[in-house]
């Protein structure tokens, strides 16, 4: 069947456009793309410090050199530079395999050896994670991984030890997290059209590289006297503080951490709030002055109510911390059940938005119809998810003797969730989602209880599906999704967009995996894997399903449809049911008060200015992005080549002696 054009886009004035021919995706921008993937990856494996922002820097980083490069062959050599599309597509696949090398993978690859570590020093890991793991995934005798301590090995040692020893034991992990990120690809293909094209989610976060690879480099964001002075003032900031890292005795500005609230206090119940950061964080501000007001509101709303729950509780005699309420700290305030009982509010959200094109989805899954994008058929998108749902569910019946319903189900919780996260990171566009220590694992505890479980089910739950269970900074769906969205606008052939998307999500898993062998062998320093804890609570506190964590989960999914039911009918109304979904949660607590200057300067600037005011306003905020980003491209490469601690714009350090 001949292959048909998405439908043509509505021109402001509702007038249908004449449609557009699908560009053409040059082999050698394919090619240069994944190449380029490979040093990419492996900043955002070993410099995680610059990758746990919605903005990872290394894809904006490989973006810089090859627009330098570019603005010399558009000159000397113009049939051999590359051309908007070339360069969204390069962008595409670098941020889809940085997303997969990043943190969501990275914190299992360190389970093939980081048990075997651990068994002199930590009973958890001696008496269930060793026995209880299967062979075929973990190495489990500690005298072939001692040549990790210390490190100091070179290259070509750690790719030795990594074929002969490693390589077995990561094939099994491939197939399980690879299932899962093809898994993400088909539920984003099936949606494509419900969310690239007619609920118009606006994908803030790609504002910046869209605007960078215009006419090849040479567009508007690069004509901008408003950008450039921008640039110049955080670019030189940022470099000055860097600066003042390595040498003391000069000086700096301070644009990070200005003052910690909670320490002005001794006693609770003002010293139990958690940390409450007064910072800036530019390059997060300017990413929040792309984000609608109502989000940034919300962001910051929810937050305060967060820190103002943590005291009332302390108040009351309940001691309170950073993360209490969450999976690391279960119990009052009950932020992880709030934040499950959201999931489930914004996916039935997201399904009753979406039922006349899921109703047209399945009759096209049932007839094999052709996609109107001329895109992968949704038949196989749809067969593609059953089978990577199978696999996943293989792998928790096999290896953990889990029933096949509680594991379908489990995975069917993930996606859901992922589908928010989805969803709400292209509609709004925050600066990270962390989630720190939240998944399943807590939402099932509290709903079926964990006596029932087995010690080999209890460790598979907590250490199998750890990538389930941990940390989202990372999640790849929404950076998929992304791509996805980017492709389309260059009118790039849906299908080799699949293609490129899946084979580069696969690629950066990989990555994952042998670059943090490679860094493990030569700095010494172990893999950051905290599953022991988690299942401590199971095996020391067996206990039955949880009435009030059933509750609160019942609360939450009550104050998001009360939020959604209010901007219903008052659609003035401010506060965003997302600001609720991720404020609950560590992550925001960094760069709120950054995001409440956004607010505050957004407002003014489209209430006294207009239109035109916000439009020089954005071009602020792309040169605060790029002159941050283009220091912390500075300070991260000479932390990769001299081995040394370096300054970074980001909030974690880069954690002095593991360089």
């Amino acid at each position: 069947m001949a292959t048909t054009l998405p439908p043509a886009p509505e021109s402001p004035t509702g007038e249908t456009e004449a449609p557009r021919a699908f560009s053409r995706l040059r082999a050698r921008a394919l090619v240069t793309g994944f190449l380029l993937a490979f040093p990419a990856a492996y900043a955002t494996t070993n410099q995680t410090s610059s990758s746990m922002f919605s903005l990872m820097v290394a894809p904006i980083s490989v973006l810089l050199l090859v627009l330098f490069v570019n603005f010399f062959l558009r000159k000397l050599l113009p049939r051999l530079a590359f051309t908007q599309t070339d360069l969204i597509a390069m962008y595409a696949i670098v941020t889809v395999v940085c997303a997969t090398a990043g943190e969501w993978t990275n914190v299992v690859s360190s389970l093939i050896y980081f048990p075997a570590t651990q068994v002199k020093t930590n009973a958890t890991y001696r008496d269930y994670v060793v026995p209880q793991m299967p062979d075929a995934m973990t190495v489990k005798d500690e005298d072939k991984v001692k040549d990790i301590y210390g490190g100091g090995k070179d290259w070509q040692y750690a790719t030795d030890k990594f074929v002969n020893l490693y390589l077995p034991k990561t094939i099994p992990w491939l197939v399980l997290v690879g299932a899962m990120l093809i898994a993400m690809q088909c539920v984003n293909s099936l949606m494509r059209g419900a969310w690239c094209q007619r609920e118009r989610l606006s994908f803030p976060l790609i504002q910046m590289p869209v605007a960078m690879c215009e006419d090849g480099g040479g567009g508007g964001m690069w004509r901008s006297r408003y950008m450039w002075i921008a640039f110049a003032v955080m670019f030189g900031i940022e470099m000055l503080n860097g600066f003042n890292y390595l040498y003391p005795n000069l000086p700096s500005i301070p644009v990070k951490d200005l003052f910690m609230v909670n320490q002005a206090f001794k006693d609770p119940p003002l010293s139990n709030m958690g940390d409450v950061h007064i910072s800036i964080f530019p390059f997060m501000a300017a990413i929040g002055l792309f984000m609608p007001s109502d989000m940034l509101f919300s962001f910051v709303v929810f937050y305060l109510l967060r820190v103002l729950t943590h005291i009332v509780l302390a108040a009351n005699g309940i001691s309170q911390e950073t993360f209490s309420g969450s999976g690391i700290l279960p119990g009052p305030p009950y932020f992880d059940e709030q934040t499950w009982g959201a999931v489930f509010a914004l996916f039935l959200g997201a399904v009753w938005v979406s039922r006349g094109y899921l109703k047209g989805l399945w009759r096209d899954i049932l007839r094999f119809s052709p996609s109107e994008d001329g895109g992968v058929r949704h038949t196989w998108s749809f067969l593609g998810l059953l089978a990577c749902t199978a696999v996943v569910v293989w792998f928790g019946v096999h290896f953990g003797t889990l029933p096949v319903f509680y594991t379908t189900i489990y995975f069917i919780a993930f996606m859901m969730f992922s589908v928010v996260l989805t969803r709400v990171r292209a509609q709004l566009g925050p600066p990270t989602h962390e989630f720190a220590y939240f998944g399943v694992n807590t939402m099932f505890g509290r709903f079926f209880g964990n006596r029932w479980l087995t010690d080999k089910q209890a460790t598979w739950c907590t250490t199998g599906y750890l990538m389930m269970n941990r940390i989202y900074r990372n999640h790849p769906m929404p950076v998929q999704l992304e791509a996805e969205k980017m492709g389309q606008m260059e009118r790039l052939k849906p299908k080799p967009m699949f293609s490129i998307i899946a084979i580069a999500s696969l690629l950066g898993m990989f990555l994952c995996f042998y670059y943090g062998i490679l860094g493990t062998y030569r700095t010494g320093a172990l893999g950051y894997v905290d599953t022991s804890g988690f299942l401590e609570k199971i095996v020391n506190d067996r206990h039955g399903p949880d009435v009030v964590g059933i509750v609160m989960t019942i609360f939450g999914f009550a104050m998001v449809m009360i939020l959604d039911a209010l901007r219903f009918r008052f659609p003035g109304f401010a506060l965003h049911p997302a600001g609720y979904f991720l404020s609950m949660n560590f992550g925001v607590d960094y760069y709120w008060f950054g995001l409440l200057i956004a607010l505050i300067v957004k407002n003014f600037v489209q209430r006294y200015y207009g239109l035109s005011g916000y439009e020089k306003l954005r071009a602020v905020a792309l040169g605060i992005l790029l002159g941050e980003y283009t220091a912390e491209t500075i300070w991260m490469v000479m932390a990769i080549i001299t081995k040394q601690s370096t300054y970074t714009i980001g909030f974690n350090d880069r954690s002095l002696g593991t360089q």
